[in-house]
């Protein structure tokens, strides 16, 4: 395929050097991601999924907060993956269990 998932390194590269703007785009909410050589991409606000017998703010086990969560192409192991989160609150790089039902967004190789 000519599309691959985003290293974590990727990732925490666009958390740590990278200016990120909350804005519209086309009715849809997300965050400008712009790098430092000017550069930048538009990652939407998504949804996700996690078992519906856990607890916190769901709905049928649908999270609807003003998020953005990606995954990224690194197990961290047999049962956690590492993912992209943000929100206004910040962003982050960090684990959760690999059954999540989580957004993609390819890079061209």
């Amino acid at each position: 395929a000519p599309w691959r998932l985003p290293s974590k390194e990727e990732c925490e590269e666009l958390k740590d050097k990278c200016k990120w703007e909350y804005t519209t785009l086309n009715s849809i909410e997300g965050y400008k991601v712009t790098g430092p050589n000017g550069n930048s991409i538009f990652l939407p606000l998504t949804d996700y999924r996690k078992n519906k017998y856990m607890s916190g703010w769901s709905v049928n086990g649908v999270y609807t907060m003003s998020t953005g969560v990606y995954w990224t192409s690194q197990p961290e192991d047999n049962f956690y993956a590492y993912f992209l989160g943000f929100s206004k609150k910040g962003v982050m790089v960090k684990w959760g269990w690999s059954y999540y039902g989580i957004a993609v967004r390819p890079v061209f190789k």
